[in-house]
């Protein structure tokens, strides 16, 4: 068991920082206020090499292990999870759901220029009455002759409002439920596609999401992907990653709201002494530091065990919802130590604080990775 990161970790963590530093943290303000994603990151990130680092090489990514590939994702939050998120969404999680899913044909056709920057890719499941129930969905697809009608609503979509490709879920078959389940993709200039912007969010606002309606939209019958009635399994593959991302992303927002406390703790004086001198601050800091590490390892052994190819349904959960919720607990301290200073947007903080809370929701809440922890552990599901 070794835990020292190698040169070549080293070089993409630092690489990503950079980018962070130089690329996304200088127009977070700007993106906060106006509500808006800068879709220029995504070719300057393909540019690098960082937009799909854990992606086969044939398909344009870097072909890198899961560890490497959440230290590229930890240092890039540094700056802002939203953004990043926005930013390499496609490549995490529809991307990974095709690769798995899809054909020969159709991984050629989509994943290169999904992987280079050249096209957006977005994946839709969630809907205005089926978001952890995924039973719920009601989007539907019918078969008419040589085609599929689709007719449905997608929302609080990554890059719905930009997207070029979708890759969604659709319901064949209402009357057998999960197992009438079907991937579906297509482009955003089908006829009967539509989509918006979803605006006036408290959090996530430097990202970007959108509302995607079908109205019937007709697709030829090979815009199936993989087989009925393993949508929903075929999703988790790239669900999967997509929590490992957030994991991964938490850590690094969290440990953003670190130095940048710890900074403020040096330089602000009150009493006659830097406010870093009262034990109270000290314990604070302490608590952060202590909770990010955990957070950090449970996140690289979950990303470890995937490139391994083992069994980590526990694990996983366990990673997402630590360090979701402890990056949720370390940005509220953060703006508590900054004063009124972490309310405004002059310092990260506040708006770390502002998309903790949208982490612990995306990828499964909180409490649907406590359920799962708990099926895991017992034997028992609590689920129907």
């Amino acid at each position: 068991m070794n835990f020292e990161l190698s040169e070549q970790q080293l070089m993409f963590k630092d690489m990503a920082r950079k980018f962070a530093d130089q690329e996304i943290a200088p127009i977070v303000k700007e993106s906060l206020r106006e509500e808006k994603f800068d879709t220029g990151l995504i070719k300057k990130l393909a540019a690098q090499g960082l937009l799909a680092p854990h992606m086969p090489e044939e398909y344009g990514g870097l072909g890198l292990d899961y560890v490497t590939s959440a230290i590229i994702w930890e240092s890039l939050c540094t700056a802002s999870l939203a953004v990043t998120q926005a930013s390499i969404s496609g490549p995490i999680q529809p991307a990974t759901n095709l690769l798995d899913a899809g054909t020969d044909e159709q991984k050629q056709k989509y994943l290169p220029a999904v992987c280079q920057g050249e096209k957006v890719m977005s994946g839709a499941v969630v809907e205005p009455n089926a978001g952890s129930d995924s039973s719920m969905i009601e989007t539907t697809a019918v078969k008419d002759g040589d085609k599929w009608i689709i007719n449905g609503t997608k929302i609080f979509i990554t890059n719905g409002e930009f997207a070029d490709i979708i890759l969604f879920i659709a319901q064949k078959d209402k009357s057998k439920g999960l197992k009438g389940l079907a991937t579906f993709i297509c482009e955003k200039d089908t006829p009967g596609f539509s989509s918006t912007p979803q605006k006036g969010k408290i959090s996530w606002r430097a990202g970007s999401e959108g509302t995607i309606r079908f109205t019937d939209m007709e697709l030829p019958l090979d815009s199936q992907i993989g087989e009925t009635g393993r949508a929903l399994r075929d999703a988790l593959r790239g669900i999967d990653t997509a929590r490992l991302f957030l994991a991964a992303g938490a850590v690094g927002l969290a440990q953003s709201c670190l130095e940048s406390s710890m900074k403020y703790a040096q330089e602000r004086v009150q009493f006659g002494k830097p406010i870093g001198g009262h034990q109270l601050i000290q314990e604070i800091i302490a608590d952060m530091a202590t909770r990010i590490e955990a957070s950090r390892w449970l996140t690289y052994r979950v990303a470890d065990m995937k490139t391994r190819g083992e069994r980590h349904i526990k694990e996983m959960s366990y990673a997402k919802y630590f360090a979701t919720e402890t990056a949720l607990w370390v940005a509220t301290q953060a703006v508590k130590i900054h004063g009124s200073f972490g309310t405004i947007d002059d310092y990260p903080v506040g708006h770390h604080y502002q998309d903790a809370i949208t982490a612990t929701i995306l990828g499964g809440t909180a409490q649907m990775h406590q359920l799962t922890i708990g099926q895991q552990l017992l034997g028992i599901t609590a689920f129907r």
